[in-house]
């Protein structure tokens, strides 16, 4: 009876509850078919993982009567990080198999296949002994890393001249989970952090007996330190959060690098999923939310969090708040969103509020028509300067500078109206936006040094205002058809009022504005069943005003083309080739130089990739031509199947590196569109040689 009694417990919590909506299928040939589903609402569903190299190789989810499904074969030894992007944002699967802590304020869901294959083996033969021991290692704390080590050789590409030799390692240790039932955890430690690849040897500075000296000394010696920097703190606490659930109230609390929890409010994200709770080794927060014994009101699902913090300026130095309270009442959805600034002391905490946001959002859903609203609206006070008041505020992390008080409505606010229409095989968006001169979010990034737009891609630039109309056709099952269209122009036009603030008001009144069609076609039915596809995309602008017309080289036009770029896949072609990429990509974004870019990867047996690709730089009219016009890469990655399964790389590179930066995983392509993503001038009059090797579970 006790053992009949455990069996059904561990069905229902791992056999029900757990994997619900991810199931396995065993094919007998050593692989799995894995199927993902979404149940939530969404007009666009894709998959995005560690094994689609995340939103680059993101894999659409097909509309069934059950929700939004994907099907995809898997070797049985292996273990899968995913998320959810539904019309476009990001959502962990609240019944994924199980999670990790994503770094970034929330959750990864993952499955391990070969787990969950023996989960439907023991379900099929009774064997409640197996379900038990596969219950016990879902819970606990769990050991991660992001590692990684390699090397790099740099060159003057014209005379091939060594310019630097250097050896990088990057470690992060992970520990998430439950300390205790109920009690998570998530602590993150920098072990190494040195990706200069200059400590063997630097033209004119470092000799490289000297360097390879120092190399082999240090890393017998005291790897630590020299591996993670050659800081005063070379090794140090990165992440680390703790709290407890309970069914009335859920608490968090974290410190240095660790995020916040994000939050989406209708169309806008306004807690930032980079926002740091004190990055300078001081400052942290807490956050108080709703257990799940109080988030159902009859039908009305309603969710509150309020979370003081020393984080306003992400740094640790500004004491802050922010809280919202949203609620969920069949198609109508409300959120409303309270944040604070205030001092920068204990004791002086609440003299002064330098800065209040109210933002409220409002989605409801009438049939084939959606309403989403957003509206923003900031309260600015007076800075204290040496016991007087200064009537400035500069927001941390924002594009904007020298706020004021006391001005129009329109200045202080920012407002996001759209409409969707969805029919059987088409649908359209149209809407509106403004922000005014001195409108901002806390809690969200805008030209920081890391060079995030988060604000102004959401609220768009300061003292404009946008009218939009996006829309797609599907004329054939396997055709798409869309086309992204707005008009940019100034909000205010009083630009001897605008002067007066610190950043400069570059005149819009000109109006501006932006196309961008593109084209999705199946070719599997015409590649005798072969799954393919084929995407070509452009950007145009065109600027009203004939003085504002866009410059490359000596020529002028009031008509811009950017970009553009086309992308054909085939996957599952044969044995040997498992998947073939074809990216071109158009760049005509640099006012000097065109470059063209054509890119391949293909996958092989054995989880091989090899990528190569080729670029053309040509200048633009009465532009002197580069001394660089070819570029030219080849890269090749394995995932090996020993030592927690990493993934080793080689890469060599002439003109151009269309790579993503070490420390984030260096054997994936890093593109913008189908463009290389840092533009044309990366990697020109450089060559260089790498390998390396990364760890990611």
């Amino acid at each position: 009876m006790k053992k009949m009694l455990s069996f059904i417990a561990a069905f229902l919590v791992l056999g029900g509850a757990l994997f619900a909506d991810v199931t396995v299928k065993d094919l007998g040939d050593g692989n799995v078919e894995v199927t993902f589903l979404y149940k939530g609402a969404g007009k666009e569903v894709v998959v995005a993982g560690d094994f689609t190299d995340w939103q680059n190789g993101a894999l659409p989810m097909t509309k069934t009567d059950n929700g939004f499904e994907l099907k995809k074969t898997f070797p049985m030894a292996t273990t899968l990080k995913y998320k959810f992007i539904v019309d476009g944002t990001w959502l962990f699967d609240s019944k994924s198999p199980d999670k990790t802590d994503d770094g970034f304020g929330g959750f990864n869901g993952i499955v391990d296949v070969a787990k969950l294959v023996a989960v439907e083996k023991a379900k099929a033969s009774g064997d409640s002994a197996a379900l038990e021991k596969l219950m016990a290692s879902q819970s606990g704390l769990k050991f991660g890393t992001w590692s990684m080590i390699g090397v790099q050789g740099k060159y003057d590409s014209k005379n091939m001249e060594l310019q630097s030799v250097g050896v990088g390692v990057k470690s992060y240790a992970k520990i998430s989970g439950e300390a205790v039932k109920n009690v998570p955890i998530y602590v993150e430690v920098a072990v190494f952090e040195n990706d200069g690849f200059e400590n063997i040897y630097k033209k004119d500075s470092l000799d490289a007996d000297d360097g390879l000296k120092n190399l082999l000394v240090d890393t017998f010696f005291d790897p630590l330190y020299y591996y993670g920097g050659q800081k005063k703190a070379g090794t140090y606490l990165g992440h680390f959060k703790a709290g407890f659930n309970s069914p009335y109230v859920n608490f968090l609390t974290g410190y240095k690098y660790a995020k916040l929890t994000p939050h989406t409010n209708v169309s806008w994200t306004t807690v930032d999923n980079e926002w740091e709770a004190g990055y300078s080794e001081v400052g942290g927060f807490s956050e108080f939310s709703l257990g799940s014994a109080l988030q159902k009101i009859g039908d009305i699902t309603i969710n509150a969090t309020i979370a003081p913090n020393r984080t306003a300026d992400r740094a640790g130095n500004q004491y802050g708040i922010y809280s919202f309270v949203n609620a969920q009442m069949g198609d109508h959805y409300v959120d409303f969103q309270y944040n604070a600034a205030f001092n920068k002391t204990y004791d002086t905490i609440f003299d002064d509020i330098y800065e209040a946001d109210f933002i409220g959002g409002y989605k409801g859903v009438f049939g084939p028509l959606t309403l989403k609203t957003n509206m923003l609206y900031n309260v600015w006070g007076s800075v204290k300067v040496n016991d007087t008041y200064k009537i400035a505020y500069n927001p941390s992390s924002s594009d904007v500078s020298g706020v004021k008080e006391g001005k129009d409505f329109l200045y202080n606010s920012a407002v996001n109206i759209q409409f969707d229409y969805t029919a059987l095989n088409s649908g359209i968006t149209v809407g509106y936006r403004y922000r005014g001169a001195q409108a901002s979010m806390m809690y969200v990034e805008d030209g920081n040094a890391d060079g995030h737009t988060h604000i102004s891609d959401q609220l768009g630039d300061v003292n404009t205002q946008r009218i939009f109309l996006n829309g797609f056709v599907n004329p054939l099952s396997t055709v798409k058809v869309s086309m992204e269209t707005y008009a940019d122009m100034a909000l205010l036009t009083d630009y001897d009022k605008l002067a007066a603030y610190q950043k400069p008001y570059v005149d819009k009144a000109n109006t501006q504005l932006f196309f961008k069609p593109s084209f999705d076609v199946n070719l599997e039915s015409l590649l005798s069943g072969i799954p393919s596809s084929v995407s070509v995309y452009s950007k145009l602008k065109y600027n009203t005003s004939d003085k504002d017309k866009f410059t490359y080289g000596s020529d002028k036009s009031q008509f811009a083309l950017p970009e553009a770029g086309l992308k054909f896949n085939m996957n599952d072609i044969s044995d040997l080739f498992k998947d073939v990429t074809v990216y071109y990509g158009f760049d005509n974004n640099d006012s000097n130089y065109l470059f063209n870019t054509l890119i391949g990867t293909v996958t092989l047996p054995e989880d091989l990739s090899v990528q190569t690709g080729l670029g053309l730089r040509t200048a633009n009219k009465d532009v002197a031509d580069t001394d660089y016009p070819f570029g030219m890469f080849l890269g090749v990655s394995k995932k090996l199947k020993a030592a927690q399964k990493p993934i080793v790389y080689g890469q060599v590179l002439y003109n151009m590196d269309p790579y993503k930066d070490f420390g984030d995983g260096q054997e994936a392509l890093k593109l913008d569109g189908y463009v290389t993503d840092d533009g044309q001038s990366d990697f020109a009059g450089l060559a260089a040689f790498r390998i390396g090797m990364r760890w990611d579970f």
